[in-house]
């Protein structure tokens, strides 16, 4: 396929068909720098064709990442530019593209990462190696320091962080709509283990002895759906904490609530906890990944063990002094993590760097 737009075509592989947080960084990418580049999001049929579509993103189906899959997406587009989002779509572009040059955007930490012994990760070390891979773009410092081959590839990475703005936080809500608090605790994430919802319910079963009619609210699916809503039932958590499933502005169920619960066992950086920030929600959250860069004793609760977490929920539910200083300093750390200009610019100029490179 011929570029028409005489604009280097980049392709974006991503493995998922959802639409959450890396989704959202890459659409990011696409409709900040539309204008200097011909881009395609290539994904597997899901809901995220529904967003693409709403947002007039160029998208090319694909039923899974593989060799036959890549190698036509090569010959028929030939573009420029490749970008291999996370592990799968990272591995797989660097064993099946052959002429292309290519940059892995790798947006969490796995578990795999720290294990010397898991097959992944010499497979993937083997993937960064090749010569075509020009570079492996990074959201936080834990992805390099967790890996155990990152001085074999280091001269490859870069941290470029997330991007952060408040604006397309708070632009998607209704200035004319009044948004009263409905929920005291709001999670908005998958349901899937990385975000431990088990853990979550179980946090909650303990709060809700000293505060029987908690109101708390989940947005986000996943493979752990049915199981974790019969567990909450189980745990007769069923008036207690209501399952909303995948929506397109989880930012609407955030404003109506008080504070952020986040219970990952991992996170590369963790983009949902600064957007609880820019609602003013203080973020109680597990000290894991990037989420020490974003939260702070100012504006919520890095937390080591679920008892850390319960005592801050509780002193942000019960204390009104306390809740309004840290919903005021939210706001305020939101304000001073956005980066989206600087680093869009950084961004382009990293595409740019590696097709103008030999």
């Amino acid at each position: 396929m011929q570029n028409i737009n005489k604009k280097p075509t980049v392709l974006h592989i991503v493995n998922s068909n959802i639409y959450s947080g890396l989704e959202n960084v890459v659409i990011n990418i696409i409709e900040s720098l539309k204008e200097k580049y011909n881009f395609f999001y290539v994904c597997k049929d899901g809901p995220i064709v529904d967003v693409l579509k709403e947002k007039s993103i160029n998208r090319i189906k694909i039923d899974k990442i593989s060799k036959n899959e890549l190698i036509r997406l090569e010959n028929n587009y030939k573009p420029d530019l490749i970008v291999a989002h996370d592990y799968t779509a990272s591995l797989m572009c660097g064993f099946f593209i052959r002429k292309t040059k290519i940059i892995f955007h790798l947006h969490n930490n796995s578990p795999w990462l720290k294990n010397v012994l898991h097959p992944y990760n010499y497979m993937f070390l083997l993937s960064c190696l090749r010569k075509n891979v020009k570079q492996i773009l990074i959201v936080s410092d834990s992805i390099k320091k967790e890996y155990i081959f990152s001085k074999n590839i280091n001269d490859k990475i870069i941290n470029v962080s997330n991007p952060i703005s408040c604006f397309n936080v708070t632009s998607k809500i209704d200035e004319n709509k009044n948004y009263n608090v409905e929920y005291d605790i709001c999670c908005v994430a998958r349901l899937t283990k990385q975000k431990n919802p088990e853990r979550f319910i179980k946090i909650i079963k303990e709060i809700k002895k000293e505060n029987n009619n908690i109101k708390v609210i989940w947005v986000g699916n996943g493979e752990l759906y049915d199981e974790i809503v019969n567990k909450a039932n189980e745990l007769n958590l069923s008036t207690n904490i209501k399952f909303v499933g995948f929506q397109k502005n989880p930012y609407a169920y955030m404003k109506k609530s008080k504070v952020f619960l986040l219970t990952s066992d991992w996170e590369g950086f963790g983009l949902v906890a600064f957007e609880a920030l820019a609602l003013g929600l203080p973020c109680v959250v597990n000290n894991v990944g990037g989420l020490p860069l974003i939260v702070d004793d100012s504006c919520g609760k890095l937390c080591n063990n679920d008892n850390e977490i319960i005592k801050e929920i509780e002193k942000l539910i019960n204390n009104d002094d306390y809740y309004s200083s840290k919903h005021l300093n939210a706001i305020k750390k939101s304000k001073k993590l956005d980066n989206i200009d600087s680093y869009m610019n950084n961004i382009e100029s990293t595409y740019n760097d590696i097709m103008a490179k030999k």
